[in-house]
């Protein structure tokens, strides 16, 4: 039984949106796309709603407020529908239907083949009669109409079985370890001594703690002179007056219980006086063991499985940390969901659990590439060439194609020149010729990024450049998404004839300058030339961004330049 879809409208930043949850859901996207909000929700409809409705789910900033001047007391209300779905026919066990199904039940049957589904709708308006926020929820029949009132009461046992657990960005080691923190709190109390122990343990305190209070010397001389409280106040008859260096009761002492990491040097710090990054992952393996432990499913019995959501888990970790991080991550037993910023993360995630959420014309929107997008070997390539190697690029706005090398460096170095900030407007340059320019494209496409093809003219360029083609759907938009070289030329003799033809001819092999037999009038000439030189490709291109450099903007060639408008618009 796992979460198939999520509905969220007039929430936050999104006015309307629907996500697809996997069994695994790693939510990527820039800063104010939505992300948390996603998380927040499922938090809303799974663990802060009660069927007492006593609890404050929402307040004003909930609201979705579309305008600078947008009142919480006018907005839509916020409505959040949580899809629970079974997989395959008859996967619930008998246990899921006895606690959900029955009287007053709330599982419905869809379609032909009967696919059991849960629906929750957690919806909250301001209330013009009593100017405050009113928050309720429903159970939905088979038509997405809600269920009696009395079906309500089924809102604990789904919480039960499927209790959503949220570990959030912002990790402090010295709060999540402390006596009342969610996930530490339960070790704490969980406490398994026997009442005969705890007296022998509790006599071996007091005897210690009196060996220190009498080693140490100035404690006796407070004890003494406070017992003289019993002059003024009225107070106990015996051992009026105690000072414990160490707790002198188990509940205590387990109540103060510290966890100690060694330092590089050895020596036993507290997990708050470590770096930011051994704290996360300290509080990271505490939430896992938790989970792992029978804690966690205290309340609702074997089939309890939790909803893990996961905000930013790569959170101060070092890259190759991030990518181990993983393995625990994927071993939590239950569905998760996990918003990341980190490539890193990625490369380790399958590419179909990745949705993209992003603002196109002013709205939420997610990307997914489907199962059946690509076939196997295309697949494979894939994740070769950008997942398991670029994980980063899933976060551009624009992806800038091109054919290798030195069109990286050429195309980089000019937007330097021309003062356009690729990284800013979201632009990411790829090379395709060793990969495969449609899969990018399809992906991209599928994902929700903007692409501009920049390809040479020669055949192969034409072969790239009519691939490009087929996934556009009109001419409009060819000039947007393809610039392809003039006539027959490729990157090189381009170069050549746009103003840079000294740096190519002073790098000329003279051995194969001799063995030419071409005029300089003639049009072939550059092609010519450029097969004379003496550096490779790479090596000229940085040459020739130098010499952009120092001519400045008028430099750069029109094609090249007009390449780099269209990206940089198209990301922005």
């Amino acid at each position: 039984m796992q979460i198939t879809k999520l509905e969220i409208k007039n929430y936050r930043g999104i006015e309307d949106l629907t996500i697809k949850l996997d069994s695994t859901t790693v939510l990527i996207g820039e800063n104010n796309t939505g992300k948390t909000t996603v998380l927040h929700a499922l938090r809303a409809c799974l663990q802060t709603i009660r069927s007492s409705g006593r609890s404050q789910v929402f307040d004003e900033f909930d609201f979705h407020l579309d305008s600078e001047s947008a009142d919480p007391a006018l907005a839509k209300p916020i409505e959040l529908t949580v899809t629970f779905e079974e997989i395959n026919n008859e996967e619930w066990s008998e246990e899921i239907e006895q606690k959900l199904g029955g009287d007053a039940g709330i599982i419905s049957f869809i379609g032909p083949n009967e696919i059991a589904r849960v629906q929750l709708r957690v919806t909250s308006e301001y209330s013009q009669a009593t100017q405050e926020i009113e928050t309720g929820f429903d159970f939905l029949d088979a038509d997405g109409n809600p269920l009696p009132d009395r079906n309500r009461r089924k809102l604990s046992s789904l919480q039960q079985i499927r209790p959503l657990f949220y570990l959030s960005a912002l990790r402090d080691a010295g709060r999540e370890f402390s006596r009342t923190a969610q996930f530490w709190s339960p070790f704490v109390k969980s406490s398994q001594i026997t009442p005969d122990k705890k007296q022998e343990i509790e006599e071996q305190l007091l005897e210690i703690n009196n060996s220190i209070i009498e080693a140490h010397g100035t404690f006796k001389k407070v004890q003494d002179h406070l017992s003289k409280v019993q002059q003024l106040v009225s107070v106990g008859e015996k051992n009026i007056v105690s000072v414990d260096a160490i707790p002198a009761r188990i509940f205590d002492m387990l109540s103060r219980t510290q966890v100690n990491i060694a330092s590089a040097t050895g020596a036993k710090l507290p997990i708050g006086r470590h770096g930011e990054g051994t704290q996360s992952l300290s509080v990271l393996m505490l939430f896992d063991a938790y989970l792992q432990s029978d804690l966690s499913k205290a309340s609702g019995g074997p089939e309890v499985k939790p909803v893990v959501a996961l905000e930013e888990p790569e959170a101060h970790l070092h890259p190759a940390a991030v990518r181990s991080l993983w393995q625990t991550i994927e071993k939590i037993d239950g569905q998760k969901i996990i918003a990341t910023h980190s490539g890193d993360l990625l490369s380790e995630v399958e590419v179909f659990s990745i949705r993209r959420l992003y603002r196109y014309e002013g709205s939420v929107r997610i990307g997914k590439i489907p199962n059946d997008l690509f076939y196997p070997d295309q697949l494979r390539m894939f994740d070769h060439w950008v997942r398991r190697t670029r994980g980063e690029l899933f976060f551009a706005r624009t992806w800038l194609l091109v054919e290798g090398a030195t069109e990286v460096i050429i195309l980089s170095g000019a937007a330097k020149v021309l003062e356009v900030d690729l990284e800013k407007n979201g632009v990411r340059l790829i090379e395709f010729s060793q990969s495969n320019v449609t899969i990018l494209i399809q992906a991209a496409n599928a994902l929700g990024i903007a692409w501009h093809v920049f390809t040479d003219s020669d055949p192969e360029g034409v072969k790239y450049k009519t691939a490009a083609e087929k996934e556009l759907s009109n001419t409009y938009k060819n000039r947007r998404h393809i610039t392809a070289l003039p006539a027959h030329d490729d990157m090189e003799p381009y170069l050549y004839k746009n103003g840079f033809s000294e740096i190519y001819e002073a790098n000329i092999s003279e051995q194969k300058r001799k063995r030419l037999t071409i005029d300089e009038s003639d049009s072939n000439y550059p092609d010519k030339i450029v097969k004379c030189l003496n550096a490779s490709k790479p090596e000229m291109a940085h040459k020739i961004v130098e010499e952009m450099e120092s001519s400045g903007k008028q430099s750069v060639p029109t094609h090249i330049k007009y390449s780099i408008y269209k990206a940089a618009a198209l990301g922005r």
